[in-house]
């Protein structure tokens, strides 16, 4: 048991946890580069296999001296030698990895436990507009633990500047596999055409490598179990259900490593995912409260809101936004949310007011607090109907298999990291 209810006993606690957890990725890393983010180990993410039945888990590190990786973490109801088979079976990635066109295993030197593979990656961002992406990569198998590492290989073709990731694999008590999956690509470095999108509008990276590091895992998981994750709602329901109050517990020994943890809930059976990002922070619950119903204050806190016009009613707030970023191309948009408090004032729902006029036809969001003995945790829960908010975003979502994702997990990380910079 990691963490320890006795607050008697917290700060002698403290040291064995963290000291148990570097010295896990001390040995767990002992052959990897020094480039690689430290995998998360096991006694933290078997915390997390109540939510992991229901979501992916999304971390975005930044360590110093090294690029952002994100790391996808799912839970496959296989055994870790079965999902490695198909891991492994990389000439096959066409057939279920989205956006994967070919992949060719040029060398292999068993001796060293490496290969050369070539990728081949396409699709259109907008407009006709399609991209036709080659790389070459040299890939190290440690078998004995369960790990797989990419880098640019000095022989193939080489588009990316740099391009890397890591995989480890976990096994269950009850066979199951949990997979960890990181990845960096320096998108704007490869072609002019990307170099162009990209260097203009720095904001298409983050969702574009979520969509990699978040796919890719959610793709094992749907080949070795037959279930369809990776999808976009072909309706919204008016009934939208409220999004779910997660249990703490579960994902705080995680959030104590890296403070803020993204939830990628699996679709309903609507298609609906739910986005949810989580943060522990020392301040209390009182101030996170009048925080985030400051919502005056927003276009100052959160860079994509240009305006927020706020009214009270009678268990909340009625507050008319307009939103304005760019995607590529510019987009504005207006609508009106209506916030209300649960009793005990630990949850604030927000729903679109489906009475005004307005360019998101329907959404709905939470803003959660939990108190621990670790901190205060603020979560923000979200599902929005991004498609009918833009008709050059329907075109990315349509073209870019699992854009829409990668777009609403970057939209509630970048959420809290704004909150965060103004707690």
């Amino acid at each position: 048991m990691i963490i320890i209810s006795d607050m008697n006993t917290k700060v002698l606690t403290t040291i064995p946890f963290f000291l148990i957890f570097f010295l896990r990725i001390g040995n767990a890393q002992q052959n990897i580069p020094d480039y690689f983010p430290k995998i998360p180990p096991y006694q933290i993410l078997e915390r997390l296999i109540p939510i992991l039945e229901k979501a992916s888990i999304v971390i975005i590190q930044k360590e110093a001296g090294k690029p952002p990786f994100i790391t996808g973490i799912v839970l496959i109801n296989a055994p870790p030698d079965d999902v490695l088979r198909v891991i492994k079976d990389y000439e096959r990635y066409h057939e279920f990895v989205p956006n994967v066109s070919k992949v060719r295993v040029l060398e292999r030197y068993p001796e060293k436990n490496t290969q050369i593979s070539e990728y081949n990656i396409g699709f259109d961002i907008a407009f006709g507009i399609k991209f036709t992406v080659t790389y070459t990569l040299e890939q190290n198998f440690l078998d004995s633990e369960r790990i797989i590492f990419g880098f640019p290989s000095k022989k193939g073709v080489q588009v990316f500047g740099d391009v890397r990731y890591i995989e480890k694999y976990y096994e269950t008590p009850d066979k199951r596999t949990i997979m960890v999956y990181s990845a960096y690509a320096d998108l704007a470095s490869f072609g002019i055409l990307s170099k162009l999108v990209y260097r203009a509008f720095p904001e298409l990276q983050i969702p574009s490598l979520v969509a990699v590091s978040t796919l890719f895992p959610e793709a094992v998981k749907e080949r070795i179990e037959g279930k369809k994750l990776i999808v976009e709602p072909k309706s919204i329901p008016d009934d939208l259900k409220p999004a779910e109050r997660i249990k703490i517990e579960n994902i705080l020994p995680l959030l104590r490593i890296y403070r803020n943890v993204i939830v990628s809930w699996y679709p309903d059976e609507n298609e609906i995912r739910y986005f949810s990002s989580f943060l522990l922070t020392k301040k209390d619950p009182a101030y996170i409260r009048s925080l985030i119903t400051d919502f005056r204050n927003y276009p100052r806190i959160f860079r994509l809101i240009e305006s927020a016009e706020p009214s009270i009613t009678e268990n909340g707030y009625k507050v008319k936004f307009k939103i304005k970023y760019k995607v590529a191309l510019p987009i504005e948009i207006e609508y009106s949310t209506i916030y209300s408090w649960n009793e005990s004032r630990t949850r604030l729902e927000c729903r679109i007011d489906k009475s005004a006029k307005r360019d998101i036809e329907n959404g709905l969001c939470a803003w959660d607090i939990f108190q621990t003995q670790y901190g205060t945790v603020i979560g923000f829960t979200e599902f929005s109907d991004l498609r009918g908010s833009s008709y050059f975003l329907r075109i990315l979502m349509d073209k870019v298999k699992g854009f829409g994702i990668g777009l609403r997990v970057a939209t509630v990380s970048a959420q809290m990291e704004a909150l965060d910079k103004n707690l």
